[in-house]
């Protein structure tokens, strides 16, 4: 047989079929139809043999089951997953004119295409290599952009990258070219960069750096500077709020005012509204508005009496039903959420976005407090001056009232707060925390621990993942406890609330891992993804195609969830480029865990 027909009789033999086959190695249907019609006879060494062999072996080992492929090639399902492919190459092509020589005969090195030394895909890798050239510690950089150490490690290691702020883009970047230059790296840094020197300014050092051309879908940032928001979030080091008797001034809120114009305007007359309603415990408030955030979000002396008063108003138990116009791009979504975020954590917040697509001509604005006030708006898109009318009387608020009502209709939860959700067993799940979960702790450990909270935890969240795992991915992305910590009496079980996490030990850890080796030996829909380091580590998160949870160490009692198809599509976009960049195949995981923690 030759190479067409070995590669056939694999396919065939292993069940593949050319799209599931062409996604795990990487290629375009049309090429590995190519392959397979024997229009395209690639060479041993070439990368597209190099991206083959990688897809049948990941096949296989997507299915746990490496068997039918090693007794087809001649290999051991034991083996190394760089030897595995090995083999597949050499049973490709054995019998041919250029069929691979066996180790040890006569087979060069330079047969075999040479990894480009200059060209890197990933922000970490270009961030640490830059670091480098700069000879410049994660400490000392931290320092001198203004963020913590702990971040630039983050993003050295790859679970973080720069959020969409261009103060830390533009910092990070003239620090680290203007150390390369004046310690005299540049040619190393031309040759990275693969630009002649005298050509590399700030901006396109900058470009370089974070990567812009491999960055088109902006959600996966949005979502990771929302993120970033809800680790940092504390009701403790929030700002100082005012107090309402020092929000307003009196010709405001004594206003009877019934007109209001422009942006100015509106804002008089919501502090006029949200002053009414704390001080009189308004008990309910009805918000929906087209306008753009600037008008809440530039002007930071109003942001805070805004704040304030909002505070105030949850605080005396006022319910508030506000409806997130989803036409906004995610970056203004994202800095309404955060400007609300404090408000959220009340509980007392019920978020909604409508169906309906947003009208392109007009402009809606309607803030209602029923039966007492109403500011409204209605307006042609695009021209400059405002108009808000401050409504009082029963018949006109009566009329409002019904309009929102009739907007609610066709709205659907934004962000609800729920108890902390197992896995649904409906759809594929990611998982993202700082510790191994306690639904892949196996029993003994459980008993060995004995701590009736803890065991009431584990059996429901063990029968969830069990259930989860009949039908439906669970990929898990957690970094693993380093020798210090073990031996230092420092690493935690997963929190459960009521209950202070228990301490391992080192056996005890290693019990746990033990049981990630056969789960993913077990169950092929079972995945475990090593990070180097926690992104969040104030948060776990659960995200699916259909729903993202959040769920914060610091306020347990209240666990976010995003409906909406955008905000989930961007987090789960997160969560796979995360695990795109830490996956690794079932045996060489096996391998790493065994090595590290089930070898004394």
């Amino acid at each position: 047989m030759h190479f067409t027909e070995r590669l056939n009789k694999l396919i065939e033999d292993l069940g593949a079929d050319t799209k599931t086959l062409a996604a795990f190695s990487g290629f375009d249907r049309s090429q590995l139809s190519r392959l397979r019609t024997g229009k395209l006879i690639p060479r041993p060494w070439s990368s597209t043999v190099e991206k083959l062999t990688t897809g049948l072996y990941l096949f296989s080992d997507n299915r746990n089951d490496l068997g039918p492929l090693c007794a087809i090639i001649g290999a051991s399902a034991d083996a190394p997953a760089l030897e595995i492919r090995e083999e597949i190459r050499n049973w490709l092509f054995a019998g041919t004119e250029e069929a691979p020589a066996t180790p040890g005969h006569g087979r060069k090195s330079a047969g075999r295409p040479r990894k480009s030394q200059a060209r890197m895909k990933f922000f970490a890798e270009r961030l640490d290599a830059a670091m480098n050239l700069a000879e410049i510690s994660s400490i000392r950089l931290s320092r001198q952009i203004h963020v913590d150490a702990s971040l630039i490690s983050r993003y050295r290691s790859g679970v973080r990258t720069p959020e969409n702020n261009p103060g830390i883009v533009d910092r990070l970047s003239e620090i680290l070219l203007n150390r390369i230059r004046r310690i005299g790296h540049m040619r190393e840094l031309s040759e990275l960069m693969r630009q002649p020197s005298e050509e590399i300014d700030s901006s396109s050092f900058s470009f370089w750096l974070f990567n812009q051309k491999e960055l088109p879908d902006l959600s996966i940032p949005m979502a990771e500077s929302l993120l970033a928001s809800f680790d940092s979030f504390s009701d403790a080091c929030g700002l100082k709020l005012p107090l309402p008797a020092d929000t307003v001034p009196l010709e405001i809120t004594d206003s009877d005012q019934s007109v209001y114009y422009g942006t100015e305007g509106l804002r008089k007359a919501v502090l006029r509204f949200l002053h009414a309603a704390a001080a009189e415990n308004a008990g309910e408030l009805l918000l929906y508005s087209d306008e753009d955030q600037d008008w809440l979000t530039s002007d930071p002396a109003f942001l805070l009496q805004w704040a304030g008063l909002m505070r105030v108003c949850v605080r005396n138990g006022t319910r508030i039903r506000i409806i997130h116009n989803i036409d906004r791009d995610l970056e203004e979504m994202n800095q309404a959420i955060k400007s609300w975020l404090p408000l959220y954590m009340s509980g007392m917040i019920e978020s909604y976005y409508c169906k309906k697509q947003r009208d392109p001509r007009f402009i809606h604005t309607l803030f209602l407090r029923p039966g007492h006030a109403c500011i409204e708006s209605f307006r042609v898109k695009g021209t400059m001056q405002s108009i808000y009318h401050y409504h009082t009387a029963e018949p006109e608020l009566q009329i409002l009232t019904s309009g929102f009502e009739a907007i609610m209709q066709s709205a659907k939860p934004l962000l609800v707060i729920v108890p902390p959700q197992l896995y649904t067993g409906n759809a594929d799940a990611a998982v993202i925390q700082k510790e191994i979960t306690i639904a892949s702790m196996p029993e003994e450990l459980v008993k060995e621990f004995n701590h009736p909270l803890l065991t009431e935890a584990w059996q429901s969240s063990r029968a969830a993942l069990l259930r989860q795992l009949e039908n439906h991915i669970l990929s898990e992305c957690v970094p693993l406890a380093s020798d210090e910590e073990l031996f230092a009496g420092k690493v935690l079980t997963e929190t459960i609330p009521g209950m202070d996490p228990l301490c391992y030990t080192p056996k005890q850890y290693a019990m746990h891992i033990g049981n990630i080796v056969k789960l993913s030996e077990e169950y092929p829909n079972y995945r475990f993804y090593v990070l180097p380091e926690t992104p969040f580590p104030n948060m776990k998160m659960l995200i699916t195609e259909s729903i993202a949870q959040v769920i914060h160490a610091a306020r347990p009692e209240f666990s976010f969830s995003f409906t909406h198809p955008l905000m989930c599509k961007a987090f789960l976009g997160y969560a796979e480029t995360l695990m795109n960049q830490y996956q690794m195949d079932r045996s060489s995981l096996r391998h790493k865990l065994k090595g590290q923690f089930l070898q004394d």
